[in-house]
């Protein structure tokens, strides 16, 4: 390490994973609920399983560096077409690894994505309320940051 976000965000390459990377994908995850402290027992194949079902409504990419993978992110695509946001959700970012800082994992994961949804046509990406993208990772990227509402419709009197 030691040059900038940028030089270091350009030494992750990041790719679209597969259907069958699923368990790949779910082990990476897994790596991160561990370094939160969250004991998941049976996540990867649960995950793995779950996102091998649904991968084309969420695509999903691996960060690698120097042959490790480092990172893992996923979309959430819209359901139905200009109903609701109407864009793809990053619902999940996850530095994880050692041979590159975890802002420079998140620039590059946060680029592919944002690079892949202007290909498919879409003018944004948005950021699930829930995770929290480092500040220079948002300015690199160029993020507008916008006040969230929420409106929480409870299911009970």
């Amino acid at each position: 390490m030691g040059g900038s976000l940028g030089e270091e965000a350009a030494r992750v390459r990041v790719r679209r994973l597969t259907q069958d990377e699923s368990f790949l994908l779910a082990a990476l995850h897994l790596q991160a609920l561990r370094r939160s402290g969250v004991s998941a027992t049976d996540h990867v194949q649960r995950l793995g399983a779950a996102w091998h079902e649904r991968a084309d409504d969420y695509p999903a990419w691996v960060a690698e560096c120097d042959d490790d993978h480092v990172g893992m992110a996923i979309c959430r695509l819209p359901v139905l077409p200009h109903v609701g946001g109407g864009v793809p959700e990053l619902v999940a970012l996850e530095p994880v690894g050692q041979r590159v800082g975890p802002e420079a994992v998140a620039l590059a994961l946060v680029r592919s994505v944002v690079t892949w949804g202007g290909r498919e046509g879409f003018r944004t990406v948005e950021v699930a309320p829930h995770l929290q993208l480092p500040g220079a990772v948002l300015d690199a990227a160029r993020a507008d940051v916008l006040g969230v509402r929420r409106v929480s419709l409870p299911t009970r009197p």
